[in-house]
């Protein structure tokens, strides 16, 4: 689950992106209860749903399996009080991510008296043989998506350190016009995702375990128009040099 940030999004729904994070709590809210109970109801400033059951109705609790992406540090404590764990896309240095976990983790045992679960990471993969190919290919298809991103979300530009709940998304545009525009918001964005050699990919991955406390890895090996047969290689060069690394940790 999570609250959006395309300005376009909200504009088609006819809302506001200020109410967006107080709509997020109040949706996250029923739906959770919902998954629990069997039953949708709220009653809220801005979610109003009547009592009717869920069908089919849920088999068992979806407590510790339901997950929030938490970007901004306003989030955590939010997505703590839900009681779901957090899904990390970087996009932030890690050792700014590092404190807001630690954040999270004492509202999380607060409010719900046990231990959060491991966080999930969700990482941009690019898995090549030949480093300097991997570093070629990062740029031009990594970097490619998150100029999809920087597009479409509008990071460059001011109107999100104008908008309630967006404080965070204003600091990158912040980055991008103190290190030097779009250039540098890729390049750092670059740096924080999984690429290179599979020795080089299990390295990074175990990096952000040891400072994440992350269980649980998702590439993304298709995007910006990556041609099938490139996605397929990078996929399945991962699947059979990394992610048995990866798998055998199960057992330390």
């Amino acid at each position: 689950i999570g609250r959006g940030l395309g300005r376009v999004e909200f504009d088609g729904f006819r809302l506001s992106m200020e109410e967006a994070r107080g709509r997020f709590v109040e949706s996250a809210e029923m739906l959770l209860r919902a998954l629990e109970t069997g039953i949708c109801e709220y009653d809220g400033r801005y979610i109003r749903q009547p009592r009717v059951a869920v069908r089919p109705k849920p088999a068992k609790s979806f407590r510790g399996r339901t997950y929030a992406a938490a970007v901004s540090a306003e989030s955590m404590p939010i997505v703590a009080k839900l009681g779901t764990g957090v899904l990390i896309i970087p996009q932030k240095p890690w050792e700014t991510m590092e404190r807001e976990l630690a954040d999270y983790r004492g509202h999380y045992r607060e409010g719900n008296g046990t231990g959060a679960p491991p966080p999930v990471l969700a990482g941009w993969t690019f898995c090549e043989e030949d480093a300097g190919r991997a570093r070629d290919m990062a740029v031009r298809y990594i970097g490619g998506y998150w100029d999809s991103v920087m597009r479409h979300y509008e990071l460059v530009g001011d109107h999100l350190a104008h908008t309630v709940g967006y404080e965070y998304y204003a600091k990158l545009q912040e980055i991008a016009s103190a290190k030097g525009g779009t250039d540098a918001l890729t390049e750092f964005f670059l740096d924080l995702q999984v690429w290179g050699t599979p020795e080089q990919c299990v390295d990074k991955i175990l990096e952000i375990r040891r400072r994440t406390g992350c269980e649980s890895y998702v590439g993304v090996s298709s995007y910006a128009g990556m041609p099938l047969a490139e996605a397929e290689r990078n996929m399945r060069l991962f699947a059979r040099t990394v992610m048995p690394r990866l798998q055998a940790l199960r057992a330390t």
